[in-house]
């Protein structure tokens, strides 16, 4: 997989290549927590639709996910990902399958239903 830094907002994932590789980002662009929160969501999201793709017998070369997320106050955070499955050459009889597969993604369920964190300093 390749994590490919598009803007201070936004990035993209393609399933094709060995082990994981994050492509240097653009002069004053930083690999920030942020970016780091949207790369596991969008991994997670190729990666179930790679493993459900082997199984069917399908190509994951073409295969992307594009993020980006937009701020929210009160407090500040992200307050919303758009995700786009990009997958040229995936018939749109299977677009539906596609989509349904992707939603079984553990970080999307983490994020839909945010867990307790417990935070203390410990000496």
């Amino acid at each position: 997989m390749r994590i490919l830094l598009d803007g201070e907002q936004s990035l993209r994932v393609q399933a094709a290549g060995e082990g994981l590789e994050v492509e240097p980002p653009a002069a004053g662009l930083h690999f920030s927590p942020l970016h780091m929160l949207a790369a596991s969501l969008a991994t997670c999201t190729v990666s179930v639709l790679a493993s459900w793709a082997l199984q069917a017998g399908l190509s994951i070369d073409p295969l992307e996910v594009a993020i980006s997320w937009y701020y929210v106050d009160d407090p500040f955070r992200v307050g919303r990902y758009d995700v786009a499955v990009r997958w040229p050459g995936l018939s749109p009889a299977r677009g539906d399958a596609a989509l349904r597969v992707a939603r079984h993604c553990t970080v999307e369920h983490t994020l839909q239903h945010p867990p307790i964190i417990d935070m203390r300093i410990e000496r």
